[in-house]
């Protein structure tokens, strides 16, 4: 039997669906090719920072729910970066780092009223915390701002983080990575804390060793540095350690060496990054922000966004964390912005919001990265089979200004069980098994500049 090529049996089936004109509107094939028995990394999660629990706490309702349902409901984060506040110990409890006096220590109540409502809404992400800076009285200058941790700190600090792990455990909360210091080699004019490499080792060996003493056995996600670059320069001496180098789980890092439009060379450094670290530990980029005040609330940023994630995955990144899911202010800085006053109403939708669901509503924890490749360098693809799930899932993003139509080729691709969209002028759609924009399993129309899921049943799975 003749057998076509795969764009041109998909061009003869459409054209011999009849003698009147074709519903199928007439754009170039791209060949997508699926490859299950190419493996890579296995996946730890997709989601965001909600840092600003407080602000949230403030909203009125109906509102606070809405955004809440947004964020941690319809979106589906797989991980919440939380942040610890330096609040939590306002003064030295009793100058005795050793013995914990409870009196000296503040509840972090909107914190823990932010975890309720996380997990009230049937999602189980995990828990990742990253400080910002230590309580001002233990650093040199005094301050929240920049600064050092004084000598001889270190033991109150590990003080400090037994304590708030122990608030998480007591409410039912269990910290899955803890990053005892966010970019400990940046200097900016915000909330922050200093660190050369080696001081940051021995300051998380005194943190591991207090949480091990203490029953609070968290893994530690180091070194969570603002350039990619500079991680190694930190994990070297830090996986030296005799307890926080075999604590360390993951190696964290952001790429703020690049700016939120060039993901191509976010990849490039985390490929980097990739062939530095030690076999076994996985990387998770565990922030990310459009800083260049460049396309806030459009559709080049959502666009953006989708790249980002696509360039961390395919480099090697077994978790992707932007920054921000919620938060007061610019849209810049989050998928919803809320208002920056207790009790004022509204809140946006930003279109990035859109872009990142593609990723965090189907490409979830457990799930490898197989795969996958495009005909055409200007529709990028990833793919990742989750057998738990018995589901085949490929992210398809359309960089180009005209539609073409995705041809998907692979084994193991069962019924199409989703296929959901997002563009300039879509938001989430799901196409019926009946659209004239899908042919049956196999194809969709990849609509311009535009983010593509789809999801197949494992013909594998049981």
């Amino acid at each position: 039997m003749r057998r076509f090529p795969p764009l041109l049996a998909l061009s003869l089936a459409m054209l011999a669906l009849g003698t009147g004109p074709c519903v199928f509107e007439r754009h170039p094939g791209v060949a997508i090719w699926l490859d299950p028995d190419t493996t890579y990394q296995v996946i730890d999660g997709i989601g965001g920072s909600a840092a600003n629990e407080a602000e949230l706490h403030g909203m009125p309702e109906p509102d606070r729910s809405a955004v809440m349902d947004l964020v941690f409901g319809d979106l589906e984060p797989s991980v919440v970066r939380i942040k610890p506040r330096p609040a939590l110990e306002p003064t030295n409890d009793d100058a005795d780092p050793a013995v914990v006096n409870a009196a000296g220590f503040v509840r972090p109540d909107d914190h823990l009223w932010q975890l309720d409502e996380i997990f009230a809404r049937g999602g189980t992400p995990r828990l990742i915390a990253a400080l910002w800076t230590p309580p001002a009285w233990m650093k040199t200058n005094g301050s929240e701002l920049r600064g050092s941790l004084s000598p001889g700190m270190a033991s109150e600090l590990a003080e400090f983080f037994s304590v708030y792990v122990g608030y998480l455990l007591d409410a039912g909360y269990t910290l899955e990575g803890l990053s005892i210091q966010n970019e400990p080699e940046a200097k900016p004019p915000w909330d922050s804390c200093y660190y050369t490499a080696a001081q940051y080792a021995a300051t998380a060996e005194a943190v591991a060793q207090r949480l091990a003493a203490d029953g609070r056995q968290v893994p530690l996600t180091s070194p969570d540095t603002a350039i990619a670059s500079f991680a190694p320069v930190f994990l070297t001496p830090l996986l030296a350690t005799p307890t926080a180098g075999p604590a360390t789980a993951a190696v964290a890092f952001h790429a703020y060496q690049h700016d939120y439009y060039q993901a191509d060379e976010i990849g490039a450094s985390i490929a980097s990054l990739a062939a530095e670290v030690p076999t076994g530990l996985p990387l998770w980029m565990t922030e990310y922000s459009n800083t260049t005040g460049i396309g806030y609330g459009s559709w080049d940023e959502a666009m953006a966004q989708a790249e980002l994630v696509h360039a961390a995955l395919v480099n090697g990144a077994s978790m992707y964390v932007m920054w921000n899911l919620y938060r007061p202010g610019g849209p810049g800085e989050a998928l919803v912005v809320i208002p920056t006053s207790p009790g004022v109403a509204g809140y946006t939708v930003t279109p990035k919001y859109w872009s990142f669901r593609q990723y965090t509503k189907w490409v979830r924890p457990g799930a490898v990265r197989i795969g996958a490749t495009s005909a055409d360098p200007e529709v990028l693809t990833s793919a990742y089979r989750d057998v738990a799930a018995g589901t085949i899932t490929t992210v398809l993003i359309n960089r180009r200004s005209e539609a073409r139509w995705g041809v998907m080729n692979g084994t193991c691709l069962g019924p199409s069980l989703h296929v959901v969209r997002s563009s300039e002028t879509e938001s989430g759609v799901e196409l019926p098994a009946a659209s004239p924009e899908r042919f049956a399993d196999r194809a969709v129309l990849l609509r311009p500049r535009s983010v593509t899921t789809l999801v197949w049943q494992d013909c594998d799975a049981p």
